[in-house]
């Protein structure tokens, strides 16, 4: 749903073409926070045409370049603008984060490999919010940048009290 209403929102603000969507989207700014692949954005905007939440708006052509389709909101695509932003806000993901399933079947791992692992996602963690340090006065709003740093501090101190259990106990020891 993040695509659809990310272009929703796009299309909100004036008509444009796929590729200026696929641009504003895979701009470092909003790539970090929206990572989204480019073939979604054309087959989103195909089914907002079909659903009536999108129309074409022309053709536009710059220099030598093939002419593109313009594409703009609706009335009613705004109306679904509208109503999806509004459920976003208690939209609270409750399932199918990959992590979910790693701990779920930690009996499968021994557990050295759980001690690597979560070492291995803090790592990736410590990453993640180096580069939201970088990005973050780029972000398109304060608020999202202070809550994803808050969400991974959380997620990082997780990630640290579980290690330090795990060497403290001896359970995370190699054979």
């Amino acid at each position: 749903m993040t695509t659809r209403l990310l272009i929703l929102w796009l299309l909100s603000e004036h008509p444009r073409h796929g590729y200026q969507i696929k641009s504003i989207l895979t701009d470092p700014g909003l790539a970090f926070w929206f990572p989204i692949e480019d073939a979604s954005i054309y087959a989103m905007l195909r089914s907002l045409t079909k659903q009536g939440l999108a129309r074409v708006a022309g053709e536009e052509r710059v220099g030598k370049r093939p002419s593109r389709t313009l594409y703009k909101i609706t009335p009613e695509g705004r109306a679904a603008l509208a109503a999806e932003l509004a459920d976003a806000w208690g939209g609270v993901r409750e399932n199918g984060r990959p992590i979910h399933a790693v701990l779920a079947a930690r009996d499968e791992f021994e557990p050295y490999e759980i001690r690597d692992g979560l070492k291995a996602r803090l790592d990736a963690l410590c990453a993640r919010r180096n580069r939201l340090d970088v990005l973050a006065p780029r972000a398109p709003s304060p608020f999202l940048a202070r809550r994803e740093a808050a969400l991974l501090d959380a997620e990082i101190a997780w990630a640290e009290r579980e290690i330090a259990d795990l060497t403290t106990t001896n359970v995370g020891a190699r054979p």
